[in-house]
């Protein structure tokens, strides 16, 4: 993934330059493109759009009683593992024992926890698709009315490891978008519930 996105950066560059050699190459009078870059960060998207971060609320309480179960399956493994290392005079049947249990419940922590991933992953999609849809249209819109030709997403930024040089203040542009996404796509508060 990460050589994906610095080779489709080199591209980018690549491609870039070549413009600007072609456009170098023309007579007096061409027009040089005039490019804008931004950067955003995505990640922040989840907890700042207050229409994801109401599906996301509403996710992690579905989800949690799946995930205390899975931590208590996972103290119960530990508190047996450090029995098991601890405890000097159990007998080779009581250690085998506790082996085959430490095993079982390391079995079943694994499928619960892959069936919950795969659960959450489902139920991401069915509660955001929809949002994350009317959030690319309106990136293109906030692009095209700032006249931004070029979007990077910061965080993959920082994972290449590539160096770019930006202008911070002026080039990051999360928080705007947000404020004016948020603007445009009120959340309605939660009714209280009827007694």
């Amino acid at each position: 993934m990460k050589i994906k996105l610095l080779i489709t950066l080199i591209l980018v560059l690549l491609a870039g330059s070549s413009a600007f050699a072609q456009t170098a190459a023309q007579p007096a009078g061409g027009t040089v493109p005039n490019m804008k870059v931004a950067i955003v960060d995505v990640v922040a998207f989840k907890s700042e759009i207050l229409e994801l971060k109401v599906k996301y609320d509403k996710l992690n309480t579905e989800f949690a009683p799946k995930l205390r179960e899975l931590e208590a399956m996972q103290n119960t493994a530990a508190t047996k593992q450090k029995v098991l290392e601890e405890n000097k005079t159990l007998t080779p049947q009581q250690q085998q024992k506790l082996v085959e249990e430490i095993e079982q419940l390391k079995k079943e922590y694994n499928r619960s926890l892959e069936d919950m991933q795969t659960a959450g992953q489902k139920r991401e999609r069915e509660e955001t698709e929809a949002i994350y849809e009317k959030i690319d249209k309106a990136l293109n819109q906030y692009f095209t009315k700032h006249g931004i030709t070029a979007v990077f997403d910061v965080r993959r930024l920082q994972e290449t490891g590539v160096i770019v040089h930006v202008k911070l203040p002026d080039a990051n542009i999360t928080a705007d978008f947000i404020k004016e996404y948020n603007k445009a796509n009120p959340v309605q508060a939660a009714a209280a519930p009827s007694k």
